[in-house]
């Protein structure tokens, strides 16, 4: 009797270490679940359905192509089958969460050749350098990739909801389907595009539609709409196919297709594209024009006011090219993305041409969208040589040198005040630097112009602080070779932005042009660690 009772107590102790055992552990199963549950998409993380949807249903996004071909067949097909003007329906909604709520527990969504232009929180550099494999932080991650990649149209896991930062978007956007919807009906009367929007109204539209309703301004010319203002009617929109921009624009629809914008919202980023879709444009645009376009050929008009001498030069320049077409006041000509623009189409098209304020304008719009030839061998030279004893000088007028910084890693940056993507270059440095020590690590930004106020109102438009100085002679761009650096004529503005990663002796270890965070981040551990 005494060893049944003995086996039945031993019994009853292994039932309970078991049954404790397993409470634990599906309390510890629970708690994953519930910590990777905390970070997936809800219906109102969805901050602009619509514009998500149009940007995955373009087919040269390079950053949405790998996303895209994850979507299941249903998501697919209602896609397809998405005006891209109205609000998507419920089941695109659905469809749409529930696969990106999937895509957050596959394997890391980064690649670094498709994401290379996409600027990542630090949140994100931070867990990629975890390199999660499963679980919460591999959720988590996905979840502020896919936030970074659209952040106007998803919420990362932290952003609070607020209301105010949409003021009259949904109004904005019943003007831009009132817009295209107008544009439509005079293309079929007219046979061709306006030559500003104030010709629409008020035979297609009102002229109340032209008037945004977060434009504080009423439509006064210059404000929102730049150096495009219409010199008809008040406009907030710019009309990017207004006579100054039209040649370009004409060039431009060959390379970027019918995603590019017509009507553009400054004030809420929306943008009415060629094909009469709606979406947001954000901060990193030019991901969105990347292709794999060897050769850009296009074949557009002259315009009708060019001089008449510019338009002979032109039309000889094209007969001996072969274009055979000029006498139908047509021409057409090729580029490939490693050609210097300016000299291409001064082959072309004649100097005269590029001269013209169309051949200007043709060739300012280019600038973004064919890549700079780079010399790689002009780069390479840079490296192992010691920073020049450079006179600079602060925005108080002050001098300053670079020789101040020695004995720590210092990030040279030089920028010019007429480029639009030094300043948020520049921004998305200062994110980067915090992550690392100011003992360890300094950055000042050298800039090509010479006024202090320019530079100023450049440093509080980006909200920037680091310190900005000036090369009032020159020297960055003689040491440098800039032009030879880029394959630039000296006469265009600078547009990228050139970093420098100095060592602690002030010597160049590294240069990068529009650097990319996560290489210039491994380059700069690298050289502290060598320190070490």
């Amino acid at each position: 009797m005494p060893k049944i009772i003995l086996r039945l107590k031993a019994r009853v102790r292994l039932y309970t270490t078991t049954t404790f055992l397993i409470t634990i552990l599906l309390i510890l199963t629970s708690v994953t679940f519930a910590d990777e549950n905390q970070f997936l998409f809800h219906l109102k993380d969805l901050k602009d359905p619509g514009s998500l949807a149009v940007k995955l249903q373009d087919t040269r996004a390079v950053v949405s192509k790998p996303i895209v071909a994850q979507l299941s067949a249903k998501t697919q097909r209602l896609l397809d089958e998405y005006d891209g003007i109205s609000n998507p329906s419920p089941a695109l909604q659905k469809a749409l969460l529930d696969d990106l709520n999937r895509l957050l527990q596959v394997p890391s969504l980064y690649e670094a050749q498709h994401l290379a232009n996409i600027e990542l929180s630090g949140q994100t550099q931070e867990l990629l350098a975890q390199n999660p494999q499963s679980g919460e932080v591999l959720v988590r991650l996905n979840r502020l990739l896919l936030a970074d990649v659209y952040p106007y149209e998803l919420a990362p896991p932290s952003e609070k909801q607020n209301p105010d930062d949409s003021t009259g978007i949904e109004r904005c956007r019943e003007n831009l389907r009132q817009i295209k919807l107008a544009l439509e009906n005079y293309r079929a009367e007219a046979d061709g595009e306006p030559q500003w929007l104030s010709e629409l109204a008020p035979q297609y539209l009102e002229e109340k539609v032209l008037l945004c309703p977060a434009d504080t301004t009423v439509g006064t010319p210059g404000v929102l709409t730049e150096d495009g203002s219409d010199p008809t009617l008040p406009c907030s929109y710019l009309y990017q196919f207004r006579p100054d921009q039209k040649t370009g624009q004409e060039f431009l629809l060959e390379i970027e297709g019918d995603m590019l914008p017509i009507v553009r919202c400054q004030h809420h980023l929306l943008n009415l594209s060629v094909s009469g879709k709606i979406y947001r444009n954000g901060p990193q645009r030019k991901i969105y024009n990347e292709t794999a376009i060897s050769v850009i050929s296009t074949q557009t008009q002259l315009p009708t006011d060019l001089p008449e001498e510019v338009r002979k030069q032109v039309e000889e320049q094209l007969l001996k090219g072969g274009n055979n077409n000029v006498k139908r006041n047509i021409f057409q000509f090729q580029i490939h993305p490693s050609d210097n623009p300016q000299a291409k189409l001064k082959e072309q098209l004649g100097e005269a041409f590029l001269e013209s304020p169309e051949g200007k304008a043709l060739l300012k719009q280019l600038a973004p969208v064919l890549p700079a030839s780079i010399d790689q061998e002009e780069l390479a030279l840079l490296l192992g040589k010691p920073m020049p004893d450079i006179a600079l000088t602060n925005l108080s007028g002050k001098p300053v040198k670079l020789e101040t910084l020695r004995g720590k890693l210092v990030l040279v940056n030089l920028f010019s005040t007429d480029s639009t993507t030094c300043g948020p270059k520049l921004k998305q440095l200062e994110r980067l630097l915090a992550n690392y020590d100011t003992t360890q690590l300094q950055a000042v930004g050298i800039s090509t112009d010479d006024s202090a106020k320019a530079i100023e109102a450049f440093k509080e438009k980006h909200q920037l602080s680091i310190p900005l100085w000036m090369d009032k002679n020159d020297q960055t761009r003689t040491f440098l070779n800039i032009q030879s650096l880029l394959n630039k004529d000296a006469s265009e503005p600078q547009s990228e932005l050139i970093t420098l990663l100095l060592d602690e002796e002030l010597v160049v270890k590294d240069v990068f042009i529009d650097f990319n965070s996560q290489t210039l981040s491994q380059k700069i551990k690298n050289l502290l660690a060598s320190k070490e």
